[in-house]
């Protein structure tokens, strides 16, 4: 397929018409006790503050020049009240920057690494202590920016664009989501359950899952993309006996890596002031009371653990990384590159966990790694082989020549990150033959028969990403918001119940049960959006993911005028090959998971991870109930003439 300009607006995940740092030494976390329990919790590690300038200086930022933030650690005690502090912190991103004006959790962006162990309950207040409005600059650009090649938000600063009043007022509404976590609703960060300055939100977390890089960031209603990016996210590790029998590097040696896209503010003189600007494209210039539709944002820059471009000092030996993508929209496919040949190192990265914990057995990756928004993998690479060399980290596209810049696909700088090895060379590393004892790849004829059964539709509405919440009908059933699908046991005919979170709730789970969902992205022709779909409360893998034909689709009409049919079958990559809360679903594919609803409960929810189509409509709640509970609601709905799905 020819990528344009044009196409690549799609790619966007939208349609034009939709100065203190982490310190060092060990610090005591604040702490409510509970009852004579006495807090043992404590904050240690975190890397010296980046010294740089002190206003505006720089037109451009040179790569590689700061070293790696690694986020101190904070360990709960098991009874105490852990209190994490959200905070305005003055924190610089690249040295040649003044300070970025952050929101942070606890003075640290990102927030502390809260490492926990299996089966420990851990309890957090999360102090809202926020009293200024937001320190990010948001803006609306036209459309038509300057070019060749580079797109409106692949510039810095906010000349010619239209401000936004709406967002330079917000005040703090906070609440905090453990991504990936078995938590009752209560405890969930529930998008519509924030508070405001000056109040606090009690999280309870069992942590009664398998060892996984989980993560925590701000989940309010409409401004999740904005507190985000405002700096509200940190690492969460929970750790446990079956994966400390496998001595994987640890310690100095595991290092966790957040990376995310930014573009920042520039002076009259265009020098980078260091304040993050969200920078969207509207092709309607905004009127008071309306919000246009509009592309969601990107950045130009990549930071890793908040520092643009860092490097990091390695020793000539096996590292664990364990990254996640916390971008608001961005895809990263990352690829090692020898700074020397400039050619990439094939086999450098072996995936050993996904989202949600271990792998059965390592996984090679031959080029790139893709993560989309909150998806996690974490891999071994083995530097013994590369005494005294440079390798660095940059983000690609299929197709194209990694390392080089690719202005006109959306990537002007392609840097992520350089890793700086020692001279002195270890022994080589083995990696375990067997990870996880207990790991399965699924199949579709894993799933029980009795699974629940889902169907979501992620389309195009009124020029605008949409999510549709399906309920099979009879084949007779037509019109708007009705979509047939011919799938291997025949057709199937979809009646849209429920659109935005403000719908009637219509998906009822029962805990503890398996269930299966299809995920079906129906997108008009030369528009290839992509959705990274996140279900809170279930963990699942990726049964199937196939190609579809979307011609009977009659997007004026909002519905199918001929069944949509299924096409070839889509290669599940190494790095999503495990247990996931979160997979990415393209343009014109079906993606069939199947998992298990944890044993928590409660009103929680299932949205697109690009915040800025969860905060414009596509998330959804769903309920889940014990078992029991779930039996007698489902005969009191039938009793009632209820709508809904089991």
């Amino acid at each position: 397929m020819k990528h344009n300009r044009r196409t690549f607006l799609g790619m966007a995940g939208g349609t034009a018409a939709a100065a203190a740092v982490a310190g060092t030494g060990i610090y005591s976390a604040t702490a409510l006790t509970q009852g004579r329990a006495q807090a043992s919790q404590t904050i240690a590690g975190g890397s010296k503050p980046l010294n740089g300038v002190g206003s505006p200086e720089f037109t451009k930022l040179t790569p590689f020049k700061d070293p790696l933030r690694i986020p101190p650690t904070l360990r709960p005690g098991d009874e105490a009240i852990t209190q994490v502090d959200l905070v305005e912190s003055q924190i610089r991103l690249h040295s040649q920057m003044p300070a970025t004006r952050l929101w942070t959790y606890m003075g640290h962006f990102p927030g502390p690494t809260i490492e926990v162990r299996r089966g420990r309950r851990a309890r957090i207040a999360f102090e809202n202590k926020l009293r200024s409005t937001i320190p990010l600059k948001a803006v609306f650009v036209d459309p038509d920016g300057p070019g060749p090649g580079l797109l409106p938000y692949n510039i810095p600063g906010s000349k010619g664009a239209h401000a936004r009043p709406e967002v330079d007022k917000l005040t703090a509404w906070t609440t905090a989501h453990l991504h990936g976590g078995h938590n009752h609703a209560l405890h969930d960060g529930g998008a519509d359950l924030a508070v405001t300055p000056g109040s606090a939100q009690l999280a309870e977390y069992g942590n009664d899952q398998a060892a996984a890089h989980l993560f925590y960031h701000d989940h309010a209603m409409a401004v999740t993309a904005l507190n985000v990016q405002a700096g509200l996210m940190g690492h969460y590790i929970i750790r446990d006996e079956e994966e400390d029998r496998l001595d994987l590097p640890g310690g100095a040696y595991e290092i966790p890596l957040a990376i995310q896209d930014v573009n920042f503010e520039t002076d009259d003189q265009g020098r980078l002031t260091g304040q993050i600007l969200n920078k969207k494209i509207s092709p309607t210039k905004p009127e008071p009371g309306m919000i246009p539709p509009s592309l969601a944002s990107f950045g130009p820059f990549t930071m890793v653990n908040g520092v643009v471009w860092p490097h990091l000092d390695v020793k000539a030996r096996a590292y664990r990384f364990r990254l996640l993508n916390i971008s608001a929209t961005r895809i990263y496919r990352m690829a090692v590159i020898d700074e020397e040949t400039g050619k990439v190192v094939r086999g450098a990265m072996k995936v050993v966990a996904t989202d949600l914990g271990l792998l059965g057995t390592p996984q090679t990756v031959d080029e790139a790694l893709t993560l989309s928004p909150a998806e996690r993998a974490d891999v071994v690479i083995d530097f013994a082989a590369f005494p005294g060399r440079k390798l660095k980290l940059v983000n690609t596209i299929p197709g194209q020549t990694p390392g080089t810049a690719l202005p006109d696909f959306n990537i002007p700088f392609p840097e992520v990150m350089q890793f700086r090895v020692a001279t002195k060379r270890h022994e080589t590393y083995t990696l375990p033959a067997k990870l996880s004892p207990r790991f399965k790849k699924l199949t579709s004829a894993d799933i029980p028969k009795g699974a629940v059964e889902r169907f979501v539709v992620l389309t195009i509405g009124a020029g605008m990403p949409v999510i549709w919440e399906m309920k099979e009908v009879s084949d007779e059933a037509s019109g708007e918001g009705v979509v047939q699908i011919t799938l291997p046991g025949g057709t199937k005919t979809l009646r849209r119940v429920a659109s935005i979170f403000e719908d009637a709730t219509t998906f009822f789970a029962a805990s503890s049960t398996w269930e299966k969902w299809h995920l079906i992205s129906i997108a008009p022709p030369n528009v290839p959006i992509y959705h990274p779909f996140h279900v809170h409360l279930m963990d699942f893998q990726v049964v199937d993911r196939r190609e579809i034909d979307v011609s009977g689709m009659d997007f004026a009409a909002g519905g199918t005028k001929a069944p949509i049919t299924l096409g070839r079958e889509v290669p599940v990559a190494p790095e999503e090959s495990g247990w996931k809360d979160t997979v990415n679903v393209n343009a014109n594919t079906m993606v069939t998971i199947g998992g298990k609803i944890a044993d928590q409960t409660g009103r929680v929810m299932y949205h697109c991870h690009l915040l800025d189509h969860e905060d414009e409509g596509m998330m959804r709640p769903f309920v889940v109930m014990p078992p029991a509970v779930h039996e007698i609601h489902s005969g009191l709905l039938g009793q009632h003439g209820g709508h809904h799905s089991m």
